[in-house]
């Protein structure tokens, strides 16, 4: 549904159906209380009325029944009560939108000093990132001077080591050689023979354990690290990641009935007293929230298919979802 409204110009002053009130009331010489006993409204009601504070609350219906039985008591056209209470709503809505302008401002504002100081954050990373390079190639170059004296030193140390250590294995090739000898001459013939099968032996079973270690090494490479299951774990997705429909419902009156109905985002899509012969066609995001003045007078399809209002008491209000609840 299109919502239109009427823009006011800076340089109006809207005059609200409160002060039109209170005026024409004083103007009769009545008071709060003498109007609030021929109304049968509270005093409180008639106080807010005069300082145009109506509840959000309420049906917009009632507010004007409010609006149209003061203006007939204290003589005021109630259509020109009306147009003030639409008048003050647009105000209003523009009040608003001037707030919600400003704020977008200052937001602009901050993003902007918040960029800024990235700016200069980065640029500070960037010239020490500069000054680091530029002193670990001073470095580099003063290393690279003391370098051929260390190189030297190093291979004066190799040497000597290398000589010590070949120094170091004569002497343990001889005295291997030694012990070998003396092992000889204490060895018996028959201790001998022992020894050699033994080492026989041994020279076999090498061979086979190497075969079996060379066959046993590509099975446990082609094993995998990690078994993955062949069936895939369906995820199913959360209420809340669940979008919302939209929906479409058409309301057939066969009298005057008001309605007051809101979408499932909050939002008000349909108020007011709908005339005899209506019908009324409505498009928003489920459910719908409905309230019914008289639900014997009204006929609707959800989404093609038709709602029963038989089960609503006639002359009282209902009030339900849709879909409705199973």
């Amino acid at each position: 549904m299109s919502k239109t409204s009427t823009e006011l110009s800076e340089d109006i002053e809207v005059i609200g159906p409160g002060k039109m009130l209170a005026e024409a009331r004083m103007a009769m010489g009545l008071s709060q209380q003498q109007v609030a006993e021929q109304l049968n409204f509270r005093p409180a009601l008639v106080e807010k009325i005069e300082q145009e504070i109506f509840d959000s609350k309420l049906p917009d219906t009632f507010n004007r029944g409010y609006l149209k039985n003061y203006a007939k008591l204290v003589g005021v056209d109630e259509h020109d009560v009306l147009a003030s209470y639409e008048m003050l709503g647009v105000a209003a809505k523009q009040r608003t939108e001037l707030q919600s302008f400003s704020k977008i401002t200052e937001k602009e504002a901050q993003h902007s000093r918040l960029m800024w100081l990235s700016y200069f954050i980065l640029a500070a990373l960037i010239a020490s990132t500069v000054i680091y390079y530029l002193q670990d190639a001073s470095n580099d170059s003063s290393t690279s001077s003391i370098a051929p004296v260390s190189d030297s030193q190093t291979n004066t140390s190799s040497q000597s080591s290398d000589v010590a250590k070949t120094q170091s294995g004569n002497a343990g090739v001889t005295d291997v050689a030694g012990v070998s000898d003396s092992s000889q001459e204490l060895i018996s013939p028959a201790q001998a023979a022992t020894i050699a099968s033994q080492a026989s032996q041994t020279s076999q079973a090498q061979p086979e354990l190497n075969a079996t270690s060379t066959l046993a090494a590509p099975v446990q490479e082609t094993l995998p690290a990690n078994i993955e299951p062949n069936e895939r774990v369906q995820v199913t997705a959360t209420d809340a990641e669940v979008a919302q429909i939209p929906a479409t419902a058409v309301f057939s009156f066969a009298g005057d009935c008001w309605v007051n109905i809101y979408d499932g985002t909050g939002e008000r899509i349909a108020w007011g007293i709908k005339k005899a012969g209506y019908v009324m066609q409505l498009k928003g995001t489920a459910p719908f929230k409905v309230t019914v003045g008289k639900p014997e007078l009204v006929a609707i399809d959800f989404n093609g298919e038709s709602i029963d209002m038989s089960k609503y008491n006639v002359g009282n209000i209902a009030k339900f979802s849709l879909p409705e609840s199973s």
